[in-house]
């Protein structure tokens, strides 16, 4: 698993639970969309109950401007952190 889908799955973990790019235009938002692909995506894999999206139209195309996570990570989410977390302290060293 990518660290991009591990820091979202932690981000989860923790609590939150809206995601928004920081600016609604420019490389923020270009980027924000690989976010919300991520969110579907762990969905999709049972890793999230619940994913809400927003789109909006800027200059005849459409862009996620919001993603949703709602009833936070599955049980099989909640495994996947575990693992990872743990596959990261075997990894430096210490006890997993």
């Amino acid at each position: 698993m990518t660290s991009a889908y591990l820091h979202l799955l932690e981000q989860i973990a923790s609590g939150v639970v809206i995601f928004e790019p920081f600016y609604r235009r420019g490389r923020e938002l270009l980027e924000f969309q690989a976010t919300v692909e991520r969110l579907l995506e762990m969905h999709q894999l049972g890793l999230v109950h619940q994913v809400w999206t927003q789109q909006r139209e800027i200059a005849g195309t459409e862009y996620y401007d919001m993603a949703v996570v709602r009833g936070g990570l599955t049980t099989e989410g909640e495994q996947m952190l575990e693992q990872q977390r743990g596959a990261g302290q075997d990894a430096a060293g210490q006890p997993g």
